[in-house]
């Protein structure tokens, strides 16, 4: 996620890492996982406004991310990431 945008700076921090823990790991992470859960999702969020993320918009972030089944910017981070080891290993 490129962004120049100082809000969005936790959700490309915890996109990034999802997408680095589903390259890791070969799965994504558990709902309940303290870093990488809904909970952190929601944190994430909650940094960009003020007030409360309510659960429809948390679901439609889940849906724009790629969190979980769904395909989506998540999904895009954990290819670039992908591409670059691949770049690096070939390099060596």
């Amino acid at each position: 996620m490129h962004t120049s945008d100082p809000r969005m700076t936790a959700i490309a921090a915890y996109a990034t890492a999802y997408a680095q823990y589903e390259l890791d790991n070969g799965t994504e992470p558990a709902s309940d996982d303290p870093i990488l859960g809904d909970d952190a999702l929601e944190e994430a969020l909650a940094a960009t406004k003020t007030g409360i993320v309510s659960p429809a918009v948390l679901n439609e972030a889940k849906t724009i991310l790629g969190v979980g089944d769904a395909v989506g910017k998540i999904d895009q981070i954990r290819d670039s990431l992908a591409v670059s080891v691949t770049d690096d290993a070939a390099d060596e």
